[in-house]
This record gives structure tokens, sequence and C-alpha cells, in this order.
């Protein structure tokens, strides 16, 4: 349901690629939480339909990255009434 038009609230997904191994996901300590990996956000907002109910391959340009940077910029463009 990401790719209708209607809805209040815009959304985006984010996918976060991380390590093969679980312990390499994160480190941990009183002072910080480091989780390694890279995410990458797309809008399905106004895409086609498709009639696969099970699974469904969604292309995301690498330069997607999904950062504090990226992130401000889509809070500034929806507060500008820009959708995603």
């Amino acid at each position: 349901m990401l790719r209708r038009d209607n809805f209040a609230i815009p959304r985006i997904l984010v996918v976060v690629l991380i390590p093969e191994t679980p312990e390499d996901w994160l480190t941990q300590s009183e002072t910080k939480l480091c989780i390694r990996g890279c995410g990458y956000w797309i809008s399905l907002r106004g895409k086609p339909k498709t009639p696969n109910t099970n699974a469904v391959t969604v292309p995301i340009p690498r330069t997607h990255q999904f950062t504090v940077a990226a992130l401000q910029s889509i809070m500034e463009r929806i507060s500008q009434g820009v959708q995603p």
C-alpha cells in the first residue's frame, strides 16, 4: 500500500543493506549505538500496479541514500507541499 496517492501522510520505502554476519550488524555501548550498513529510499507514489501479490522487486537508485541530509530534504519538500 505504499504506492497509493491519497495518503494524508507521505510514505517512502527505506531498505537497509546490512552485513551478512549478524555480529557485524551493530556495536553498542553506553555512549553509542552504531548500526552498520546503508539505507536507500524511494517513493512508490504513483507507480503502476503490479499483478504480483507475493513479492515485488523494487529498483532503488544507489543515489537515493537515506542520509540525514536526504531526510531533511524530503521533509523540507513535504513542508512545501511537494510529495516525495
